[in-house]
């Protein structure tokens, strides 16, 4: 086909443009001239990948600011324009692509998801390139933001959550844009349904153990910014709001319902760190103080059993290592306290796989996770009680689990 033939030739020449001069002269020739048959190719063609494809990879390198190459004016409305069309594109292939139904299993990488991953990969392109002011959206009613995050969460939705491991650009895809959501756009994540939080931090816990390590820095880097967010609304809980439910509690209350979610990821980390060969330590330790600190009383459980598996001569050391890690660690998690945790983690992990290695009895057996609930099977949790003085977080009645910060 003529247009098939034209996207790729023009995404060859993008892709070879990374000067700003040049490229700039392939925009304005692009935009907005042709961009409207791009637009109309998705439309008309939607369920065709031999069409799709190729359009959805020459938006996803046109929005892609290599090299900073898209570097409009001051007084140039481009970047909110080219983010219009972005959101246009995946808006339009989405709502389309979902319409489909079920997709043979042999036939759903090509026809649905190699599609979607291009759609998840044009999103984070055009959400970390740094020339579009988000802010500029609500404040004017704009709705381009909302449709294509919106989007997103349909196509997140309508995947098992075993498809986005088992094809690797698929999953690479995804959890790129999910760090740079967690990043930028926390309150979006914050403002969704309970059933789609749990699905994403199922996603992010499940990626964790991945064996690509693209992947599983990227989960790292998520969780350690939600865990910097809930950490931070954890700590004004105690503060006056002006009113009673604020949209940014409602992510807090839905953790405080399900603290075995955290838990289950500090358990995760701390096996990896222990028990693997971890080959990205520094990225595992950036959430795991967090997840230390949200639920002391769980990690105090995990060190004991830990302690308590090994031979009795050897308990002792096993204990000192776990002092030795939260030594002149402070309740915050500032860059500085960071640093600290990241050298005492370093060293506690040589430690502890030294008084493995010269136990008789061998490496102690691995920490079992909490359950997890369904995440696609949760209600929206009823509003919590106030936390009492001098504790940041709530109690879990079942398992008298604290969660957060006793002061």
């Amino acid at each position: 086909r003529t247009l098939v033939g034209l996207v790729r030739d023009l995404r060859g020449i993008a892709f070879a443009f990374n000067a700003k001069t040049s490229f700039m002269m392939l925009f304005d020739w692009i935009y907005p001239a042709y961009m409207p048959i791009l637009q109309r190719a998705i439309e008309l063609w939607y369920h065709d990948p031999a069409c799709t494809t190729p359009v959805l990879k020459l938006m996803a390198e046109l929005v892609h600011n290599r090299s900073q190459r898209l570097q409009f004016d001051v007084s140039s409305p481009n970047g909110i324009l080219l983010f219009r069309e972005t959101s246009k594109m995946i808006t339009t292939y989405g709502n389309r692509i979902l319409t489909l139904g079920e997709v043979p299993k042999d036939q759903v990488y090509g026809v649905k998801l190699k599609g979607v991953s291009v759609c998840f990969a044009m999103l984070k392109a055009v959400l970390s390139g740094n020339y579009v002011n988000f802010g500029v959206f609500r404040l004017y009613g704009d709705d381009a933001l909302d449709n294509a995050l919106q989007t997103f969460i349909k196509l997140l939705l309508s995947i098992p959550h075993s498809d986005l491991l088992d094809y690797p650009k698929l999953s690479q895809s995804f959890y790129s844009l999910l760090e740079v959501l967690t990043q930028d756009h926390m309150n979006f994540i914050a403002s969704l349904e309970p059933h789609v939080v749990m699905y994403i931090l199922s996603s992010i816990s499940e990626g964790l153990t991945a064996l690509d390590t693209m992947v599983c820095t990227g989960c790292c880097s998520s969780l350690d910014h939600i865990v910097t967010y809930l950490f931070k609304q954890l700590s004004r809980s105690t503060k006056k709001r002006p009113t009673p439910m604020a949209t940014d509690d409602r992510f807090l209350h839905i953790m405080q319902q399900h603290p075995e979610m955290i838990q289950q990821m500090l358990s995760t980390v701390l096996n990896i760190i222990i028990f693997e060969d971890c080959r990205n330590q520094w990225s595992m330790s950036r959430p795991l103080l967090g997840l230390i600190l949200l639920n002391e009383k769980y990690f105090a459980d995990l060190r004991n059993s830990i302690v308590n598996s090994q031979p009795p001569e050897k308990q002792q050391a096993m204990h000192l290592c776990f002092e030795n890690l939260m030594e002149g660690i402070e309740r915050n998690l500032l860059t500085k306290n960071r640093d600290r945790f990241t050298q005492n983690l370093s060293v506690f992990r040589r430690e502890v796989n030294d008084s493995m290695k010269n136990s008789t009895y061998g490496q102690p057996p691995r920490l079992p996770p909490p359950p997890l609930p369904d995440p696609l099977c949760i209600s929206p949790p009823p509003a919590p009680p106030p936390p009492g003085p001098g504790c940041l977080g709530i109690t879990s009645s079942p398992r008298h689990t604290t969660f957060g910060i006793v002061g």
